[in-house]
């Protein structure tokens, strides 16, 4: 008696190789997993992978599994969280289905290293006649526009590594202002980090006019004459920021 063929159909396969994708990625950045977990799901068939760095390609299964099991014992790569997340499957053959994946990773405010960095990665996995996945394939990118030119990686990664170590910082300094409403508290968070008026809109989701109208809301209750004398009574006064501000006699008080 022949063995039943229990393929998924399409768009279930495509469903759950978007979900083992991303999986794979949370329990690799967030070590969720050992190494010799994730590989489980790896085809003891015929597996490669290609990593961001020129000597990161391997043809067999052997190879990257000694060179993951190094990596993670020299915690090469830090704990990171992922964001930002997209995942587009696209079936190759009723067995065979690529997933893109697009995201950024940071490091948590409580590590030692500062990164933020987009990454790219390709899934390619094949489902056997009883439909369980097996990953073939892994291909891990940087974008193109950092990577083309030598000179240009350390400068574009630097200034993000840069802008999200500035984020932290702040998110540190900021306190919430008890007296204000939390979407002002948001909106005050963004400007100091120097967003713009229609940067803070995006951010939040709000219309712009929505965020002038709070600023000049919060101007108004504590009598300063727009948002310069508001963002450097702030960074003042950031280390008690969570009290009542006190701006009677301020010399930024309006006349």
């Amino acid at each position: 008696m022949e063995a039943r063929i229990m393929f998924m159909d399409a768009e279930n396969f495509k469903g759950q190789v978007e979900i083992l994708a991303r999986n794979i990625n949370h329990d690799f950045y967030e070590k969720r997993k050992t190494i010799e977990e994730l590989l489980e799901q790896v085809d003891p068939h015929g597996f490669s992978w290609i990593g961001s760095a020129e000597h990161e390609i391997f043809y067999d299964l052997k190879s990257a599994k000694r060179y993951f099991a190094e990596q993670r014992r020299k915690m090469a790569v830090p704990m990171l969280d992922i964001r930002e997340e997209r995942y587009v499957a696209q079936l190759l053959t009723p067995e065979v289905c690529v997933v893109i994946c697009e995201y950024i990773v940071e490091t948590p405010p409580q590590t030692e290293q500062i990164i933020s960095e987009h990454q790219r990665v390709t899934f390619v996995v094949r489902q056997d006649e009883s439909g369980r996945m097996w990953i073939c394939h892994i291909h891990t990118s940087n974008p193109w526009a950092i990577m083309r030119h030598d000179e240009y990686f350390p400068t574009k990664i630097g200034r993000r590594n840069y802008e999200y170590m500035e984020e932290l910082m702040q998110k540190q300094k900021f306190k919430e202002i008890k007296e204000l409403t939390k979407r002002q508290n948001q909106i005050l968070f963004q400007m100091m980090q120097g967003k713009t008026y229609a940067q803070i809109a995006e951010i939040l989701g709000i219309k712009e006019r929505t965020v002038r109208y709070h600023i000049t809301e919060i101007c108004n209750r504590y009598h300063v004459a727009g948002r310069k004398q508001l963002m450097a009574y702030l960074f003042e006064h950031s280390s008690s920021a969570d009290e009542k501000p006190a701006f009677a006699g301020s010399s930024m008080t309006k006349k």
